[in-house]
């Protein structure tokens, strides 16, 4: 539209030009007619043709914006207990211009609403209810799946033309289930495993320098256009040649240090990404797709080749232990390793205190694929969004659209000084690559990490696997395959076999967001308390149903008879004991829309013909607490070393105190009685000298 607002106008100017030139004795007043004739023109055709203006409603219209931290989104929000603003002032200073700008171009103001429990419970009974907690719903990562099955976001479909231009279109997720649905108003720079590794051990590997004795970084083969997977596989190569003989550290899985340990789950999402697959992204499911396949390929014959290794499975044999690469990688057990993006500070800090510095390199790419091919991404899983909430009115959801647009557009042009979001973004990264321990200042690769970290920011695509439910059935049979659990063979084989797990998946989802109807998918909550059962009571004559309650977000408090109790391996009602976790009873209790919630009572098997006092021990150390101190708020089981029955029972549970002669407004010594109580009544107890002191 932009393109052809500006084709219009010149086409008016040159006719205009044409008029007013090409005949030198036109009459002044023939050329004044023909100048006001080519300007009611050029109006008319600006006038059909122009660029959309946001409609100015004459009353300030309200937009409501739900968020879980309303202290770190509303600039006008306190602090109860300093008063002091919740947000930076840099930040808070962005906001407020923010604000004003959507107050003016569109007369429009933000009420931030803070949710008064869990987002997914909230969001879904008030739309139930047809009275939608706010307009825009701000939603944490994690809880998009279960809210778009719970049917309660508009489709966005009609409204993707707002966020077509280059300040904007980074806000509009990708379709999912075939609608747009979701938003997002953070700027992301890197992945959320990205590949990094250890630069100082890459400097002690001969192999990987030049005739000149300088260490050829992977940054470096990225710029020059090598760093493809024929290179990284001749990279890990030398490096396992040099390292392999070499101990690693105490607490590392590996006896000698590794060229490239990692969790395979994150290295084939990003390999597939790399050969343009995916599970689910801006293509659909593609988790057969012949890039998947050939990203899948190559961390297997990585595997194969002993130059990726995981840092130990779980008992299953082949899911890898979440995480653990990236500690040993801290420790200096592995140069290479795909990092969780939160944990790239703290591995940058632990190899600064041993001298040492990390790098960060985009993912390679596969042999023949062209850097600039638009296919080479690197892979993110979605965060936070946000959403419309059904309920809301056409006309209020394009206003809040359209407020929600410029208010993070100036947010950050704001935040950063600059004209555009892209420059903001250019010029931040080197503040984000400075929080996560990365050397920008270094003489040597400085320039080389800044230039990898803006390609890795700037090429960035979305999985959606995680929300929409087909993640840990990816992680199977990618897993499976590469372990050959449950007979499962190589990945094309067995993604092929398997599709029908993410089709159905993905078919039951299609048809409750074409419904109309707004779906209960919470679990009720339980509270419990502890249960004390005479040994030898038989299990049939335990009234269960004193020991728990249940309460469900849309039905109210449940029917606890309805619950059904399921016994344990180990627990044993002729024993004394305490039974809890595995070794218990377990609730089942579900709600009138059939969800379930499930919960482990915790059980103590009492003597009841037990006459014996308890032993109750107080900590050596006396209690000192300042003056005015609400004595209720005090836990006196903190005083208690133990507290125990004639049979060994915890009872420290069962402390009362005495506070008859504390007096907390008053600096003093006092005494306060501490009672312990068995489950079977017998009392023991212990005096505690109290110091209420001035200061």
């Amino acid at each position: 539209m932009k393109k052809k607002v500006v084709a219009l106008l010149m086409g008016a100017v040159l006719a205009f030009s044409l008029t007013a030139c090409g005949n030198e004795d036109t009459p002044a007043s023939a050329s004044s007619a023909s100048e006001s004739s080519a300007e009611e023109s050029r109006q008319e055709s600006v006038s059909e043709e122009s660029i959309e203006q946001p409609t100015v409603p004459e009353e300030t219209v309200v937009i409501r914006y739900g968020t879980h931290w309303v202290n770190e989104l509303d600039p006008n929000h306190v602090d109860d207990v300093t008063g002091e603003y919740t947000m930076s002032e840099a930040n808070r200073q962005a906001a407020l211009q923010a604000l004003e700008k959507v107050k003016q171009e569109l007369n429009v103001e933000f009420e931030f609403i803070q949710y008064s429990g869990d987002v997914r419970n909230d969001l879904m009974t008030s739309v139930l209810a047809g009275n939608p907690v706010c307009d825009l719903a701000n939603i944490w990562g994690g809880a998009e799946g279960t809210i778009l099955a719970q049917n309660v976001l508009q489709q966005l479909d009609d409204y993707a033309d707002l966020f077509a231009d280059d300040e904007s279109s980074w806000m509009f997720d990708d379709k999912l289930y075939g609608h747009y649905y979701l938003l997002s108003n953070k700027i992301v720079y890197k992945q959320r495993w990205p590949l990094i590794f250890n630069i100082t051990m890459l400097e002690q590997v001969d192999a990987l320098k030049d005739a000149d004795g300088n260490t050829i970084t992977p940054m470096e083969l990225f710029l020059r256009g090598d760093w493809t997977w024929s290179t990284f596989t001749d990279y890990l190569t030398k490096i396992q040649a040099y390292y392999g003989n070499v101990a690693a550290p105490d607490g590392c899985y590996a006896d000698t240090v590794q060229a490239y340990e990692t969790d395979h789950r994150f290295a084939g999402l990003s390999a597939m990404y790399a050969a343009g697959g995916m599970i689910y992204g801006s293509k659909g499911l593609q988790p057969d797709s012949a890039e998947s396949i050939e990203g899948a390929q190559f961390v297997e014959d990585l595997m194969n080749k002993k130059l990726l290794t995981d840092p130990g499975v779980y008992d299953d044999a082949y899911t890898p232990r979440w995480c653990e690469a990236a500690d040993h990688f801290a420790k200096g057990g592995t140069v290479f390793t795909d990092c969780p993006d939160w944990w790239i500070g703290g591995n940058a800090s632990a190899c600064a205190e041993r001298g040492e510095s990390i790098g960060i390199v985009p993912w390679p790419r596969p042999d023949g694929m062209d850097l600039e091919d638009p296919d080479y991404q690197q892979v993110i899983t979605i965060g936070d969004s946000v959403g419309v909430l059904k309920g809301v009115s056409e006309e209020k959801t394009e206003m809040a659209l359209k407020a929600y647009r410029l208010y993070w557009q100036e947010y950050y042009k704001a935040l950063g000084g600059t004209e555009t979001v892209a420059e903001y973004k250019e010029q931040s990264a080197l503040t984000e690559m400075a929080s996560i321990g990365l050397d920008i200042y270094n003489e040597k690769y400085g320039d080389q990490l800044i230039e990898c970290f803006n390609f890795i920011g700037n090429t960035l695509g979305d999985d959606y696997a995680d929300l929409m439910g087909i993640r840990v059935a990816w992680d199977d049979i990618l897993g499976k395959s590469l372990y050959g659990v449950d007979g499962m063979s190589s990945y094309d084989v067995s993604v092929k076999a398997n599709m029908n797990e993410f089709n159905n998946v993905i078919s039951n989802m299609e048809a409750i967001l074409a419904s109309n109807e707004v779906k209960d998918n919470q679990k009720p909550s339980i509270t419990k308390e502890t249960a004390a059962i005479p040994v030898g009571t038989a299990f049939e004559d335990v009234d269960w149903t004193l020991y728990f309650t249940a309460e469900d977000s849309v039905d109210g408090v449940l029917d606890p008879s309805t619950a059904t109790v399921e016994v344990l391996d180990g627990f044993d009602l002729n024993t004394v004991g305490i039974y809890e976790g595995d070794n218990s009873v377990k609730i089942h209790i579900s709600d009138l829309s059939g969800n379930e919630e499930t919960s482990r009572l915790k059980v103590v098997v009492y003597n009841p013909d037990n006459t014996e006092a308890p032993v109750i021990t107080v900590k050596a150390e006396l209690p000192t607490i300042a003056v005015d101190t609400d004595s209720a708020g005090i836990n006196w089981n903190d005083f208690i070393e133990s507290a125990v029955d004639a049979d060994g029972l915890d009872i420290s549970g069962n402390i009362s105190a005495d506070l008859s002669e504390l007096d907390t407004t008053t600096a003093g010594i006092y005494n306060v009685v501490l009672t312990a109580t068995d489950y079977a009544g017998n009392t023991e107890s212990a005096t505690l000298e109290v110091t209420v002191a001035a200061e």
